[in-house]
């Protein structure tokens, strides 16, 4: 285990290091949302490459090609269901925290926000952090799930396009 996770459970370790350590984890999970939708970026654009070069074979009678197409259409479905995969709009009955974005802006003005920071105990942000972060790793796990699908749909697809390119190669050289 890593030593200065170790330290967490020893009594009397200084909440400025949790709130710096929470920080750091709410870090480390945001890369994960930016991995996942950078990563479906690339499968939209493998995808719609897909799309633009089989519309002409699969208007041409070509099964292969429209099962590419019908493929590559799901797949850029799911590759936008990563992008989206968040969580919804925080619940307005639920008590304003003070790390997430629409939590802040539950208060109406800048001077709320900075009264409630000031008055805000430690243990306060430290528990607003915990949250926060337990909110992300929800988004992130959604992300990742729905980044698998989009991932195996424009798997199936690109097999699909390079059958539905080679079939009539195949075919022509078969003469």
């Amino acid at each position: 285990m890593n030593p200065s996770l170790d330290r967490l459970e020893e009594p009397g370790y200084p909440l400025a290091e949790r709130i710096h350590l929470a920080f750091n984890v709410m870090s480390y999970n945001q890369g994960f949302v930016t991995f996942a939708d950078g990563k479906a970026n690339t499968l939209l654009l493998v995808n719609s490459i897909i799309l633009a070069t089989t519309g002409a074979a699969a208007l041409g009678g070509s099964r292969v090609a429209l099962a590419a197409l019908g493929a590559a259409t799901v797949a850029i479905l799911l590759s936008l269901w990563v992008v989206y995969a968040r969580n919804a709009s925080p619940n307005k009955r639920e008590k304003a925290r003070l790390v997430f974005w629409a939590h802040i802006l539950q208060r109406h003005e800048w001077s709320q926000y900075h009264h409630d920071l000031q008055e805000a105990s430690p243990e306060q942000i430290l528990e607003s952090f915990a949250h926060q972060i337990h909110d992300l790793a929800h988004v992130v796990a959604r992300k990742f799930f729905a980044y698998r699908l989009a991932q195996s749909a424009t798997f199936l697809a690109t097999g699909l396009w390079i059958a539905s390119l080679a079939y009539p190669l195949l075919s022509q050289l078969g003469r």
